[in-house]
């Protein structure tokens, strides 16, 4: 008997990697059987299943599956060479009977996953005709492996597809996604059928080894092309995604990295919370414990401690999703847009799970409603697992819960405990969650039976972070405490003293230390008497603060400074030096100012306040606004009274505005009057101007007509009528659906009432769509819009002045410093999103192109994400499907090419068994063809069958042909 031919050590390689990345994927419990699973009891497994969807009434054409078995069998009795020895061989067929058994429950993904085998099919027609003559190449050998790696590859991404979680609900999209790599899979094996003819011809064996690295080089460069086109096409659907949600990501981003910041630039002072039993065990790869409770009172630095373990886990590569609710962003304390947060997070892992939301929230039109999201972010956690063989954790930190609304605080610990409850029964996906908020009767209650956390029972730990935070700062004081010849001893004193002082308390340890930075000492024993002086309770360390701020000051300056932190507790966001100077200046109710209010002003509240790295201004600590609103105070700010000081600030804005941005007014003027801040607030202003007014409305008051702010609300709207033409005012009072409807309780103010229904539909999701579609010819049936509206034409002004600016080097009258900190402040003001409520309407964009591109996914039209793809924005689904089905779909393969004929007295390869044992499986396939014949006349929903199979099946087979 021959010797069998040596096995290639190259193609046995290419086997080994395939199947060894195969079996990583799936589970044991699937494959324990693969090793004895023979060709024969895939049939028969398929049979099986054929009778099972029968008895359901969704009898399906197993037949398609024929061809696949018969070139496996072929395939299989020459690639035996190089599986001799090795487990390789049953695991390119056993896959399939689990594959169609799991898929056979969703009739859907069972047609695509036929389809797609069927498809492979014809690929292995070669090896019916090809038989064992070249076994022993080693360049066929490679040819060979080539397959295996192929068809193990379409395996793999089969397995995951019908085994990750909801994998029924996620399937269509992830094929869809799939097919343009399966088509690749595709081309690479017909790629090697062609040089298989090639070799098999001997005529050219150095065009042969040409053509293989030919093939190699188009295999690499087309994977990395696939894997651009997906990345650009999931860019285009996540931006697709985020309109829907009606979300941006700059104020979370904002939250973390000013929280985190402060806790690096002190390092070691939060690691003991790492190495706490009960958060080193939470941080484990363990389903318990599913939830833990950090809870502390304020200032003791949880939300410091939460960005620090956020970063710990991020460094250790976990994956970890948070959200941190401070009363600084109000967006952020919203339950809507925690899970927001939380949605976008968990898309930005997985592409799947992106062409999922696309196709069933974006393309469905359905509304992002809190019911919807709360179930979404259900599905998608417990679809993040993409890898059926691993369990994937996923820690979510929910920081600051206790500043939500009482009712929201419920309704997020209710969402958290569901998800961590579940997720800890079942396999797949385990979510570990972390709640840091201070304690509250409702959360207390809610989270009792949690593993919890507790900063009160952690002084001692507490005591040396603050110790060591203490000594870092000291370190900045080292200049003047030297003068004092305070030593490295007293030094360690005195910030021992600061950690028993502040009593597991980080925020006084650094309200100590900014006093000891701001006070005058002639020796160290007048620190630590000063030290021990202080008062013992947060609060009432504040009224120490503010009873120095004011002392010295009279009533007017009592209530400029009431003015300032009335706006740092309730401006609708936080905002930047020079808007807040200019928020300041107009909440007098002059429009008539000349000035500025001078920086000097902010460093009188310097205790309290902060300038964050964004350069917003915010209290300290949430806590200081608390203490604020308490009776004890001595300094009481009222809310309701700060709201309407900041809705007349707005409007005192733009009619200042009015009279600086009117057409007529093309002076010098006009930019100094920008440049130096005057009207920095004019882009707030814009925005929030009709809500200021319409929560006033609101109110148990209501608007009264004899009230200061009415006064100069009417004031503004008649010097609109005086500004725009009235000819080009349209009155849009005929539509039935009001832009709001609290504007129903400004009615009978006819005046007021017209320019805020204006300005509301001006910046309107419907007038967007009108102004974008319009201006880019993308729709001929659109109706003109209407002429802008007074608001709206004055920012146009107001941004056109500051893009002169931010483009001028140096102006006359202006310093250089005066116009670097102008442009660094509002160089993003003059690219705003025109809807009202979007974030960007005030963040805005450092140029136009971001600002339209941001704009256009307002639009209620669908754009079709496919790379490249300059279509114009679709009316509905069906025509945007449309577009798909015949400019985007990928095109057909080409038909394989026919072997020509070959003379029988010279072809070695036809009498080969392969082609003797293949006789009378086409002797059965040809007793097919009436069958077949009758269902394509009637339409039969067989009509999916492979082209090329079907070209085996009616074509003639005589004893000349292939």
């Amino acid at each position: 008997m021959p010797l069998a031919p040596p096995a290639s050590a190259s193609a046995r390689q290419t086997m080994k990697t395939a199947f060894d990345e195969l079996n990583g994927i799936i589970m044991p419990r699937d494959s324990r059987d693969f090793h004895r699973t023979t060709l024969k009891d895939v049939r028969e497994a398929a049979l099986e299943i054929e009778v099972q969807l029968a008895a359901r009434q969704s009898l399906c054409n197993m037949r398609r599956l024929m061809p696949l078995f018969n070139g496996l069998e072929h395939y299989a009795k020459i690639v035996d060479v190089l599986c001799n020895g090795t487990p390789f061989l049953p695991w390119v067929w056993a896959p399939i009977s689990l594959i169609l058994r799991i898929s056979s429950e969703y009739v859907e993904a069972f047609e695509q996953i036929i389809k797609g085998y069927s498809r492979i099919a014809s690929s292995l027609r070669r090896f019916e005709i090809l038989g064992v003559a070249f076994a022993g190449n080693s360049d066929f050998q490679q040819t060979l492996a080539v397959f295996y790696a192929d068809i193990l590859q379409f395996h793999k991404h089969a397995y995951k597809f019908v085994r990750r979680g909801s994998w029924k609900l996620l399937f269509l999209a992830s094929w869809g996604r799939f097919e343009r790599r399966f088509d690749n899979i595709l081309e690479d094996m017909q790629r090697h059928e062609d040089l298989i003819d090639r070799e098999a011809s001997a005529l050219n064996i150095a065009e042969g080894r040409r053509m293989r690295q030919d093939i190699r080089t188009w295999r690499e460069e087309s994977l990395e092309k696939i894997g651009h086109l997906e990345e650009e096409q999931a860019e285009k659907q996540y931006q697709s995604i985020m309109s829907w949600l009606k979300v941006d990501e700059s104020d979370q981003l904002a939250i973390f990295d000013s929280i985190s910041t402060e806790g690096s630039k002190y390092p070691g002072t939060c690691g003991w919370i790492v190495k706490n039993p009960k958060v080193s065990a939470w941080l484990q790869r363990k389903p318990e414990p599913a939830m833990l409770w950090l809870q502390g009172s304020p200032g003791s630095g949880k939300s410091v401690m939460s960005t620090q373990l956020v970063n710990f886990m991020k460094t250790a590569k976990m994956f970890v999703i948070h959200h941190i609710c401070t009363y600084s962003y109000v967006s952020s304390t919203t339950y809507e847009q925690i899970l927001r947060s939380f949605l976008l997070q968990l898309l930005r892992t997985d592409r799947d799970l992106v062409a999922h939301v696309y196709s069933d929230c974006v393309l469905a039109k359905k509304s992002p409603s809190v019911s919807a999201l709360e179930q979404l972010l259900q599905v998608l956690l417990s679809s993040v697992s993409s890898e059926p063989s691993q369990t994937e954790y996923i820690w979510i930190v929910l920081d600051g819960v206790d500043e939500c609304e009482t009712e929201k605080q419920a309704r997020a610990v209710s969402l958290m405990n569901q998800i961590a409850s579940k997720s800890s029964t079942s396999g797949g996906t385990i979510c570990k969650v972390l709640i840091s908020s201070r304690a509250s009767s409702l959360l207390t209650k809610r989270l009792r039976k949690k593993q919890t956390v507790s900063l009160t029972d952690e002084k001692d730990l507490l005591g040396e972070s603050m110790r060591q935070y203490a000594s870092q700062r000291l370190q900045s004081l080292h200049r003047k405490l030297s003068q004092l010849d305070i030593g490295p001893d007293e030094l360690h004193e005195i910030a021992c003293g600061i950690a028993r002082k502040a009593d597991g308390m980080f925020l006084y340890a650094r309200l100590v230390l900014d006093y000891l930075a701001s006070n005058i000492f002639y020796s160290s024993d007048e620190i630590k008497t000063s030290i021990n002086q202080l008062p013992e309770k947060l609060i009432d360390f504040y009224r120490k603060i503010l009873t120095q701020i004011l002392v010295p000051l009279d009533a007017r300056s009592v209530g400029r400074v009431k003015c300032i932190l009335g706006w740092i507790a309730f401006a609708k966001r936080p905002l930047k030096k020079l808007e807040f100077l200019s928020a300041i200046t107009f909440s007098s109710g002059n429009p008539d100012v000349a000035q500025l209010a001078p920086q000097y002003i902010l460093d009188i509240c310097g205790s309290l306040v902060e300038e964050r790295r964004d350069t917003t201004l915010a209290f300290i600590h949430v806590s200081v606004k608390d203490f604020l609103q308490q009776s004890s105070s001595n300094l009481v700010i009222h809310e309701r009274e700060a709201l309407q000081e900041h809705a007349m600030a707005t409007i005192t804005c733009l009619i200042s505005g009015l009279d600086t941005f009117s057409e007529m007014d093309r002076g010098q003027s006009k930019y100094l009057r920008v440049v130096r801040g005057i009207h920095g607030l004019h882009v707030y202003a814009t925005e929030y101007w009709t809500e200021y007014l319409l929560s006033e409305a609101k109110s148990e008051t209501g608007l009264n007509p004899e009230s200061p702010l009415f006064r100069l609300a009417v004031d503004l709207t008649s010097k609109l009528d005086e500004k725009i033409d009235p000819s080009a005012a349209q009155n849009s009072t005929s539509e039935l659906n009001l832009p709001d409807a609290r504007l129903a309780l400004v009615q009978q103010h006819k005046v007021l009432y017209k320019h805020m229904e204006r300005a509301l539909r001006a910046r309107s999701v419907k007038n967007l769509q009108q102004e974008l579609l319009e201006k880019e010819g993308l729709d001929q049936q659109l109706t003109p819009t209407s002429a802008l509206d007074g608001i709206s034409a004055m920012l146009l002004v107001y941004q056109e002045c500051v893009r002169s600016l931010v483009e001028q080097h140096d102006f006359p009258g202006v310093s250089a410093e005066e116009l670097e900190l102008f442009k660094s402040q509002f160089r993003t003001s003059a690219f705003t999103c025109r809807l009202n409520s979007c974030p960007r309407a005030t963040l805005g964009f450092e140029s136009k192109e971001p600002l339209l591109e941001h704009e256009m996914s307002h639009v209620r039209r669908l754009r079709c994400t496919f790379p490249g793809c300059q279509y114009p924005p679709f009316v509905s689904v069906r025509a945007f499907k449309n577009h798909v089905r015949t400019h985007e779909s990928v095109p057909a393969r080409r038909p394989i090419r026919r072997v020509g004929h070959i003379p029988k007295q010279t072809s070695s390869i036809l009498s080969t068994p392969a082609l003797n044992a293949s006789e009378n499986t086409i002797k059965d396939s040809m007793e097919l063809r009436p069958a077949i014949l009758d269902r394509l006349q009637h339409k039969s929903p067989y009509v999916g069958m492979p082209e090329d199979f079907m070209a085996y099946l009616f074509n003639s087979h005589d004893d000349n042909s292939c």
